[in-house]
């Protein structure tokens, strides 16, 4: 990256904390991952008879943890959502919808280009790239398929589901249906005897948290599937001014940035694998005091700042 330029890698890099709340995919994550371009399997593909849920060996749901811009807690609409590490006995119930033409042809969360005639569907909190069992309450269709975007962010919906997909399970005339959703994983990498392949990149620097209970189905949109209120949470903002793959770049416009706003700092991040250096001011308590800021900085030849999520803690 030349010295003069700002980085155009770190724009997408942080453009997932700031878009616009009328974007579908807050952050896309990395691109080009086989996880990622897997098809999903339609029901049929996998056969009718499944393993009771959360004994299926074909799943793993572990979460590889690189700092993937998509595992990172984020803000739609007032409303904070805290992405779930390990889905190991996650059963919710409520409504799902679907969605097609508006969305037909653009980037999904994961980077994948949305496809409404294919199977996929979109979760607000879940994994990407895991594998769900849908079933519509009001027919008792079933359908397996794998999440690849986020949403639905309107009405508690709990699932946004493809028109395909829609079509599959016998909603797709009346737009929406009672669903109950089981999280079954990645699918895992086989070994040539059929074993687990020891090699799985999906095992390598999983994180997990305390699984979910089995025998509880969560209700709707909650706290236990990681989706909170303004006012249950307190959160944190930064600024950021800009950010360089070369750090000298970095160090001059610090410099000129502190002559103004003495206490911007200069921190490290990662967008993909490549290690940049952010210019940020940090420590604000609410999206309206970092905009204030953020405008301030515009004011003094500092236009393109970004406010971003940091993140949130819940109230006691």
């Amino acid at each position: 990256m030349k010295n003069h330029s700002l980085s155009l890698v770190l724009l997408l890099f942080l453009a997932a904390g700031c878009l616009p709340v009328s974007e579908r995919a807050p952050f896309p994550a990395p691109a080009g991952e086989d996880l990622y371009s897997r098809a999903t399997p339609s029901i049929d593909q996998l056969g009718e008879e499944q393993a009771p849920f959360g004994g299926d060996q074909n799943y793993s749901c572990l979460v590889r943890s690189y700092g993937e811009i998509w595992q990172k807690p984020y803000e739609v609409n007032g409303r904070f959502f805290e992405p779930i590490a390990d889905c190991t006995g996650f059963v919710q119930q409520g409504i799902a919808s679907w969605y097609g033409d508006d969305f037909h042809g653009k980037k999904t969360s994961n980077g994948e280009i949305f496809n409404m005639p294919a199977l996929s569907a979109a979760h607000k909190t879940l994994p990407l790239g895991i594998h769900v069992r849908v079933t519509n309450l009001s027919n008792g269709k079933k359908l397996i398929l794998r999440i690849n975007d986020r949403g639905p962010y309107v009405k508690d919906r709990v699932l946004d589901l493809s028109r395909a997909a829609a079509r599959e399970l016998g909603y797709y005339e009346t737009g929406t249906a009672p669903v109950l959703i089981e999280a079954l994983g990645y699918p895992v990498a086989r070994g040539p005897g059929g074993g687990a392949d020891r090699k799985n990149p999906l095992s390598s620097g999983a994180t997990t948290r305390t699984p979910f209970d089995p025998a509880k189905i969560l209700l709707g949109s909650c706290p236990e599937t990681g989706e909170f209120p303004a006012h249950q949470v307190e959160a944190k903002y930064f600024v950021q001014v800009g950010a360089f793959e070369n750090r000298s770049s970095a160090g001059m416009l610090l410099s000129r940035v502190r002559g103004r706003f003495p206490t911007a700092v200069m921190e490290k991040a990662l967008s993909g694998d490549k290690e940049v250096y952010c210019i940020r001011l940090k420590n604000f308590a609410s999206r309206q005091e970092a905009e204030r800021a953020r405008l301030e900085l515009a004011s003094y030849g500092f236009p393109d700042c970004l406010i971003v999520l940091e993140g949130f803690v819940k109230r006691s």
